[in-house]
Protein backbone atom coordinates (compact mmCIF):
# COMPACT_ATOMS: atom_id res chain seq x y z
CA UNK A 1 0.00 0.00 0.00
CA UNK A 2 2.42 2.05 0.58
CA UNK A 3 4.41 1.58 -2.62
CA UNK A 4 1.29 2.04 -4.10
CA UNK A 5 0.44 5.44 -2.22
CA UNK A 6 4.00 6.85 -3.58
CA UNK A 7 3.48 6.22 -6.94
CA UNK A 8 1.76 8.70 -9.26
CA UNK A 9 -1.80 7.03 -10.80
CA UNK A 10 -0.27 7.29 -14.57
CA UNK A 11 2.85 5.11 -13.32
CA UNK A 12 0.54 2.42 -11.57
CA UNK A 13 -2.17 3.03 -14.84
CA UNK A 14 0.75 2.36 -17.44
CA UNK A 15 3.89 0.60 -16.10
CA UNK A 16 5.78 1.17 -19.19
CA UNK A 17 5.80 5.03 -18.20
CA UNK A 18 7.25 4.63 -15.04
CA UNK A 19 10.42 6.81 -13.96
CA UNK A 20 13.09 5.02 -12.82
CA UNK A 21 14.01 8.00 -10.79
CA UNK A 22 10.96 7.46 -8.64
CA UNK A 23 11.23 4.15 -8.29
CA UNK A 24 14.89 3.85 -6.54
CA UNK A 25 13.56 6.71 -4.27
CA UNK A 26 10.40 4.15 -3.52
CA UNK A 27 12.48 1.41 -2.73
CA UNK A 28 15.30 3.53 -0.55
CA UNK A 29 12.46 4.43 0.66
CA UNK A 30 10.91 1.04 1.58
CA UNK A 31 14.21 0.11 3.09
CA UNK A 32 14.23 3.50 5.35
CA UNK A 33 11.55 2.44 6.91
CA UNK A 34 12.09 -1.53 7.42
CA UNK A 35 15.37 -0.99 8.77
CA UNK A 36 13.27 2.16 11.22
CA UNK A 37 10.90 -0.66 12.20
CA UNK A 38 13.29 -3.60 12.79
CA UNK A 39 15.32 -1.16 14.93
CA UNK A 40 12.52 0.39 16.85
CA UNK A 41 12.01 -0.88 20.36
CA UNK A 42 8.80 -2.76 20.28
CA UNK A 43 10.17 -4.89 17.91
CA UNK A 44 13.31 -5.56 19.68
CA UNK A 45 11.19 -6.38 22.38
CA UNK A 46 8.86 -8.39 21.04
CA UNK A 47 11.48 -10.21 19.16
CA UNK A 48 13.04 -11.29 22.84
CA UNK A 49 10.16 -12.21 24.14
CA UNK A 50 9.36 -14.76 21.04
CA UNK A 51 13.19 -15.99 21.15
CA UNK A 52 13.02 -16.35 24.90
CA UNK A 53 9.57 -18.31 24.83
CA UNK A 54 11.00 -20.84 22.21
CA UNK A 55 14.49 -21.10 23.77
CA UNK A 56 12.15 -22.13 26.82
CA UNK A 57 9.92 -24.98 24.70
CA UNK A 58 12.99 -25.92 23.59
CA UNK A 59 14.55 -26.42 26.65
CA UNK A 60 11.63 -27.76 28.56
CA UNK A 61 10.87 -30.43 25.86
CA UNK A 62 14.42 -31.87 25.83
CA UNK A 63 14.51 -32.21 29.41
CA UNK A 64 11.30 -34.01 29.10
CA UNK A 65 12.64 -35.94 26.54
CA UNK A 66 15.50 -37.02 29.01
CA UNK A 67 13.23 -37.72 31.98
CA UNK A 68 11.02 -39.67 29.92
CA UNK A 69 13.45 -41.91 27.76
CA UNK A 70 16.50 -41.36 30.01
CA UNK A 71 18.21 -41.33 26.50
CA UNK A 72 21.79 -41.98 26.01
CA UNK A 73 22.48 -43.37 29.53
CA UNK A 74 22.19 -46.60 31.06
CA UNK A 75 23.65 -48.29 34.01
CA UNK A 76 24.80 -51.77 34.62
CA UNK A 77 22.57 -54.30 36.23
CA UNK A 78 24.21 -55.54 40.02
CA UNK A 79 23.93 -59.82 40.50
CA UNK A 80 21.81 -59.69 43.45
CA UNK A 81 21.36 -63.62 43.29
CA UNK A 82 22.18 -64.93 46.70
CA UNK A 83 20.95 -61.73 48.64
CA UNK A 84 17.71 -61.49 50.35
CA UNK A 85 14.90 -59.39 48.56
CA UNK A 86 15.31 -56.17 51.04
CA UNK A 87 18.72 -55.95 50.50
CA UNK A 88 18.61 -55.81 47.12
CA UNK A 89 16.42 -53.43 47.47
CA UNK A 90 18.77 -51.03 49.43
CA UNK A 91 21.61 -51.58 46.71
CA UNK A 92 19.67 -50.79 44.01
CA UNK A 93 17.96 -47.95 45.02
CA UNK A 94 21.00 -45.83 44.06
CA UNK A 95 20.07 -46.75 40.01
CA UNK A 96 16.24 -46.58 41.05
CA UNK A 97 15.73 -50.52 40.47
CA UNK A 98 12.39 -52.04 41.51
CA UNK A 99 12.31 -55.63 42.15
CA UNK A 100 9.21 -57.70 41.58
CA UNK A 101 9.35 -61.51 43.08
CA UNK A 102 7.40 -63.44 40.18
CA UNK A 103 8.14 -66.84 41.53
CA UNK A 104 8.73 -68.48 44.80
CA UNK A 105 10.65 -71.90 45.44
CA UNK A 106 11.29 -74.04 48.15
CA UNK A 107 14.86 -75.27 48.69
CA UNK A 108 15.79 -77.31 51.82
CA UNK A 109 18.23 -75.92 54.08
CA UNK A 110 18.08 -72.50 52.78
CA UNK A 111 15.86 -69.30 54.40
CA UNK A 112 13.14 -68.02 52.50
CA UNK A 113 13.49 -64.57 50.61
CA UNK A 114 17.04 -65.18 48.61
CA UNK A 115 16.95 -64.39 45.62
CA UNK A 116 17.83 -67.24 43.01
CA UNK A 117 17.83 -65.96 39.43
CA UNK A 118 16.89 -62.30 37.99
CA UNK A 119 15.94 -60.91 35.07
CA UNK A 120 17.64 -58.70 33.29
CA UNK A 121 20.52 -60.98 33.89
CA UNK A 122 23.81 -59.60 36.01
CA UNK A 123 26.11 -57.18 34.10
CA UNK A 124 23.32 -56.51 31.57
CA UNK A 125 22.90 -53.08 30.34
CA UNK A 126 19.37 -50.87 31.15
CA UNK A 127 17.92 -47.75 31.65
CA UNK A 128 17.97 -46.53 35.57
CA UNK A 129 14.61 -46.78 36.93
CA UNK A 130 14.26 -50.23 35.46
CA UNK A 131 12.21 -53.18 37.15
CA UNK A 132 14.25 -56.54 38.38
CA UNK A 133 12.01 -59.62 38.28
CA UNK A 134 13.63 -62.23 40.59
CA UNK A 135 12.47 -66.09 41.39
CA UNK A 136 13.25 -66.26 45.05
CA UNK A 137 13.29 -69.02 48.21
CA UNK A 138 9.84 -69.85 49.58
CA UNK A 139 8.86 -71.17 52.84
CA UNK A 140 8.00 -74.46 53.45
CA UNK A 141 4.67 -75.59 52.25
CA UNK A 142 2.34 -78.61 52.82
CA UNK A 143 1.79 -81.04 50.20
CA UNK A 144 -0.44 -83.67 49.58
CA UNK A 145 1.05 -87.51 49.54
CA UNK A 146 -0.20 -89.22 45.78
CA UNK A 147 -2.48 -91.78 46.20
CA UNK A 148 -0.66 -95.46 45.87
CA UNK A 149 -3.21 -96.73 43.61
CA UNK A 150 -3.00 -93.85 41.47
CA UNK A 151 0.39 -93.56 41.44
CA UNK A 152 2.74 -97.00 42.57
CA UNK A 153 2.74 -99.03 45.33
CA UNK A 154 6.27 -100.03 44.63
CA UNK A 155 8.60 -98.36 47.30
CA UNK A 156 11.04 -96.83 44.51
CA UNK A 157 8.47 -95.52 42.16
CA UNK A 158 6.92 -94.03 44.78
CA UNK A 159 9.73 -92.37 46.72
CA UNK A 160 11.04 -90.95 43.18
CA UNK A 161 7.57 -89.06 42.95
CA UNK A 162 7.30 -88.31 46.39
CA UNK A 163 11.39 -86.84 46.12
CA UNK A 164 9.92 -84.36 43.36
CA UNK A 165 7.40 -83.04 45.64
CA UNK A 166 10.58 -82.08 48.56
CA UNK A 167 9.67 -84.92 50.95
CA UNK A 168 12.27 -87.32 51.45
CA UNK A 169 11.49 -91.28 52.16
CA UNK A 170 13.35 -94.01 53.67
CA UNK A 171 12.61 -97.52 54.59
CA UNK A 172 11.97 -98.58 58.10
CA UNK A 173 11.02 -102.15 58.19
CA UNK A 174 10.92 -104.98 56.21
CA UNK A 175 8.40 -107.17 56.08
CA UNK A 176 8.14 -111.27 55.12
CA UNK A 177 5.07 -111.45 52.79
CA UNK A 178 6.00 -114.30 50.22
CA UNK A 179 1.97 -112.89 48.56
CA UNK A 180 2.81 -109.95 47.40
CA UNK A 181 6.03 -108.32 45.40
CA UNK A 182 9.04 -107.36 47.31
CA UNK A 183 8.96 -103.71 47.58
CA UNK A 184 5.53 -103.34 48.33
CA UNK A 185 4.45 -100.07 50.42
CA UNK A 186 2.54 -101.48 53.57
CA UNK A 187 2.41 -98.08 55.59
CA UNK A 188 4.28 -95.19 56.47
CA UNK A 189 5.47 -93.45 59.45
CA UNK A 190 5.16 -89.27 59.63
CA UNK A 191 6.53 -87.80 62.43
CA UNK A 192 6.31 -91.12 64.62
CA UNK A 193 3.07 -91.60 63.78
CA UNK A 194 1.94 -94.43 61.99
CA UNK A 195 -0.24 -93.38 58.48
CA UNK A 196 -2.51 -96.24 56.61
CA UNK A 197 -3.45 -96.51 52.75
CA UNK A 198 -6.94 -95.34 54.01
CA UNK A 199 -5.81 -92.12 55.45
CA UNK A 200 -3.56 -91.38 52.00
CA UNK A 201 -6.98 -92.41 50.29
CA UNK A 202 -8.56 -89.40 52.31
CA UNK A 203 -5.73 -87.09 51.72
CA UNK A 204 -2.85 -86.42 53.58
CA UNK A 205 -0.68 -83.48 53.82
CA UNK A 206 3.03 -83.62 54.90
CA UNK A 207 5.07 -80.68 55.42
CA UNK A 208 8.21 -79.82 52.65
CA UNK A 209 11.51 -80.89 53.97
CA UNK A 210 9.76 -83.13 55.99
CA UNK A 211 11.18 -87.52 56.19
CA UNK A 212 8.64 -90.43 55.36
CA UNK A 213 9.65 -94.38 57.09
CA UNK A 214 8.25 -96.57 55.11
CA UNK A 215 7.02 -100.40 56.17
CA UNK A 216 7.25 -102.37 53.11
CA UNK A 217 7.69 -106.00 52.18
CA UNK A 218 10.27 -108.63 51.54
CA UNK A 219 10.45 -112.07 50.03
CA UNK A 220 12.79 -114.81 50.13
CA UNK A 221 15.23 -115.14 47.66
CA UNK A 222 15.95 -117.77 45.32
CA UNK A 223 19.56 -117.06 45.72
CA UNK A 224 21.87 -117.67 48.53
CA UNK A 225 25.27 -117.75 49.42
CA UNK A 226 27.36 -121.27 48.46
CA UNK A 227 28.24 -122.84 51.57
CA UNK A 228 32.10 -123.47 52.83
CA UNK A 229 31.89 -127.51 53.06
CA UNK A 230 35.62 -128.30 52.55
CA UNK A 231 36.42 -129.58 56.24
CA UNK A 232 33.45 -131.48 56.75
CA UNK A 233 32.45 -134.60 57.41
CA UNK A 234 29.72 -135.40 54.72
CA UNK A 235 27.05 -135.76 57.47
CA UNK A 236 27.66 -132.64 58.48
CA UNK A 237 27.85 -131.09 54.76
CA UNK A 238 24.85 -133.08 54.13
CA UNK A 239 22.61 -131.69 56.49
CA UNK A 240 23.94 -128.44 55.94
CA UNK A 241 22.81 -128.14 52.12
CA UNK A 242 19.96 -130.18 52.82
CA UNK A 243 18.99 -127.46 55.58
CA UNK A 244 20.11 -124.43 52.87
CA UNK A 245 17.47 -125.40 50.34
CA UNK A 246 20.04 -127.17 48.35
CA UNK A 247 20.86 -130.71 47.20
CA UNK A 248 23.89 -133.18 47.07
CA UNK A 249 24.86 -134.17 43.47
CA UNK A 250 27.47 -136.45 42.70
CA UNK A 251 29.63 -137.95 45.08
CA UNK A 252 33.62 -138.79 44.19
CA UNK A 253 35.44 -141.01 47.15
CA UNK A 254 39.13 -141.62 46.78
CA UNK A 255 40.70 -144.82 47.66
CA UNK A 256 41.07 -144.23 51.45
CA UNK A 257 37.04 -143.73 52.16
CA UNK A 258 35.61 -146.61 54.70
CA UNK A 259 32.67 -144.50 56.24
CA UNK A 260 31.36 -142.19 54.18
CA UNK A 261 29.24 -140.46 56.84
CA UNK A 262 32.82 -139.64 58.74
CA UNK A 263 34.55 -138.79 55.53
CA UNK A 264 35.57 -135.85 55.10
CA UNK A 265 35.04 -133.31 51.98
CA UNK A 266 38.01 -131.87 50.32
CA UNK A 267 36.83 -130.57 47.21
CA UNK A 268 33.15 -129.00 46.20
CA UNK A 269 32.00 -127.85 42.72
CA UNK A 270 30.81 -125.36 42.64
CA UNK A 271 33.55 -124.14 45.04
CA UNK A 272 33.13 -121.94 47.85
CA UNK A 273 33.60 -118.07 47.27
CA UNK A 274 32.66 -114.77 49.45
CA UNK A 275 29.82 -113.35 48.18
CA UNK A 276 28.65 -116.09 45.47
CA UNK A 277 25.44 -117.29 44.89
CA UNK A 278 23.59 -120.19 43.57
CA UNK A 279 20.14 -121.03 42.63
CA UNK A 280 18.18 -122.57 45.34
CA UNK A 281 17.36 -126.51 44.62
CA UNK A 282 20.94 -126.32 42.93
CA UNK A 283 23.11 -129.13 43.35
CA UNK A 284 26.64 -129.14 44.87
CA UNK A 285 29.13 -132.29 44.12
CA UNK A 286 31.40 -133.71 46.62
CA UNK A 287 34.87 -135.12 46.71
CA UNK A 288 35.54 -137.12 50.03
CA UNK A 289 38.79 -138.56 51.70
CA UNK A 290 38.59 -140.49 54.87
CA UNK A 291 41.79 -138.46 56.57
CA UNK A 292 41.71 -135.19 57.50
CA UNK A 293 42.66 -132.94 54.51
CA UNK A 294 45.62 -130.78 54.55
CA UNK A 295 45.15 -127.07 55.89
CA UNK A 296 42.19 -128.29 57.94
CA UNK A 297 42.33 -128.61 61.62
CA UNK A 298 40.00 -130.22 64.53
CA UNK A 299 38.84 -125.93 64.80
CA UNK A 300 37.15 -126.73 61.87
CA UNK A 301 34.72 -130.03 62.53
CA UNK A 302 31.09 -129.15 64.12
CA UNK A 303 30.80 -129.56 67.56
CA UNK A 304 28.46 -132.64 68.62
CA UNK A 305 26.20 -130.63 70.32
CA UNK A 306 25.96 -128.11 67.46
CA UNK A 307 22.85 -129.30 65.26
CA UNK A 308 22.45 -132.38 66.71
CA UNK A 309 25.90 -133.95 64.70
Amino acid sequence: MFLLSGMYKSDYLCPSLKKPDSILENLKALAKELLLFFGSTIFLVNFAKMMAVLIGMFLLMSWWLKCYTQHGESVQVNDFTGMYVADANKQGRSKDFRFEVIDSVWMEGKPSGIILSQEPKPLARVKEGRKIYVTVTGESAPVRLPIWSQSSYDFDRYSNKVARLGVKCRVKERVFDNRQAANTILYLFYDGKKVTEQQVKNGFDVMMGSTLEFVVTERLSNEMEIPQLRCMTFDAAEFLVSSSNLNIGEVFEDESVTDRNTAFVYQQEPAFATGQTIQMGAQISLWLTQTLPDGCTTDDLPDENDGGF
